[in-house]
């Protein structure tokens, strides 16, 4: 019973990352209207890097980054806030919301694959199967065939944040068995997030921010803590608790809920295929899980899987 309210947990932690990221196709390109979107992005991880300095400070528990760790806590910063972030964000500026979402939504392919290829995570077939299932459904629900009919500067960098993201996940998890989510938060910070900031300063301060409307404060606002400080933290959490390639599906239903979103706040109309793209997601959603919980399961009963891990 204690295991299984913990999947569950895990499971509401994965699902509340993925409405958060999913929020930002929308809510982003609506504050940009009348704010430079690497100003803004400047002055959103500046003050997330403040917040999660403090916050740590004020910690009376925490562990001094070791010496042997520093490199992976570099990369961890440069590849899930400087690369990630900035791709995103150029990406997204200089491409339809749409296809930034599936490009994006790679990010769990480049996961498995880095870690298989590094030797720290071996999927089982099933697994594989619900990333390949949930993939197609992205593809379909966002019309891939049209996405990259074309493919513009912006389709080129959001291809490229997906990669650090995914790359980020592998790098991050053997950290988290020694860190807290609070703790790799602040150091990744730190590095990428003050790269982050330093690179959109002269953005910044060119920016007319008495034109700022009061909606775009409140989007920059709910910027600093939903989407990154929040979500990498719930993020770290899960990929600790159930591995990468059992947490990394749940990327999948991003683009889905950013079509949700678009619809409900943008009026966007749904198509048949954004349909099926959905009920494929879920169901890869669905396939992915149910693998990787037979795999643990009889890896706990002594069972060796696919060769083990």
């Amino acid at each position: 019973m204690a295991r299984r309210r913990g999947d569950l947990a895990v499971d509401a932690a994965l699902l509340s990352v993925a409405l958060m990221w999913a929020s930002t196709f929308t809510v982003f390109k609506v504050a940009w209207r009348d704010v430079d979107p690497v100003a803004f992005t400047a002055v959103r991880f500046a003050v997330m890097v403040t917040f999660s300095l403090a916050l740590l400070a004020a910690s009376r528990r925490r562990t001094r980054p070791r010496r042997e760790d520093l490199p992976a806590l570099l990369a961890s910063g440069l590849t899930g806030f400087f690369l990630y972030q900035m791709g995103f964000v150029l990406g997204l500026d200089r491409t339809s919301a749409l296809a930034s979402a599936i490009l994006i939504s790679t990010h769990p392919i480049f996961s498995v694959l880095f870690a298989w290829l590094l030797g720290l995570d071996r999927p089982g077939p099933v697994e594989v199967a619900g990333v390949a299932v949930g993939f197609a459904g992205v593809a379909v629900f966002l019309r891939a065939w049209e996405a990259f009919a074309a493919a513009r500067p912006g389709d080129v960098l959001s291809l490229g944040a997906a990669a650090a993201f995914g790359a980020y996940g592998v790098v991050t998890k053997p950290l988290s068995a020694r860190y807290s989510s609070r703790e790799l938060l602040a150091y990744g910070l730190a590095t990428g997030g003050v790269l982050v900031a330093l690179v959109g300063a002269p953005a910044a301060a060119a920016q007319d921010w008495g034109a700022v409307s009061l909606r775009s404060w409140a989007i920059l606002a709910y910027a600093v803590v939903g989407p990154v400080y929040l979500a990498y933290g719930l993020w770290n959490w899960a990929i600790h608790r159930r591995g990468v390639a059992r947490t990394v599906g749940y990327g999948f239903l991003v683009p889905v809920l950013a079509g949700a979103l678009a619809v409900m706040v943008l009026g966007e109309r749904v198509r048949a295929e954004q349909v099926l793209g959905a009920t494929l997601v879920v169901v890869g959603l669905a396939v992915a899980r149910l693998g990787g919980q037979r795999a643990a399961e009889r890896e706990e009963a002594g069972v060796v899987v696919g060769g083990g891990r």
